[in-house]
């Protein structure tokens, strides 16, 4: 994992989608100290499982968001 420079995940937690699948929510913390939250689709999570680049939603914690992103996320 490289040191980030863009916003780091504070947290990661699976809801709601609004086509009622799951998403993964999280938490972001912005090199200025603002916090956003943006939403991940399930596929860009079994991705990131499948590849193991991830085992659990705790390896998210720290990492940068762009590692997570893709044209298949969106901000809340």
């Amino acid at each position: 994992m490289t040191t980030p420079t863009g916003p780091v995940v504070e947290s990661a937690s699976v809801g709601p989608g609004h086509d009622g699948r799951a998403e993964l929510v999280v938490s972001l913390r912005h090199p200025g100290g603002a916090h956003s939250t943006i939403s991940v689709d399930e596929e860009a999570l079994a991705d990131l499982l499948g590849r193991g680049v991830i085992t659990s939603l705790d390896d998210l914690t720290g990492r940068d968001w762009s590692e997570l992103t893709g044209d298949r996320t969106h901000s809340t």
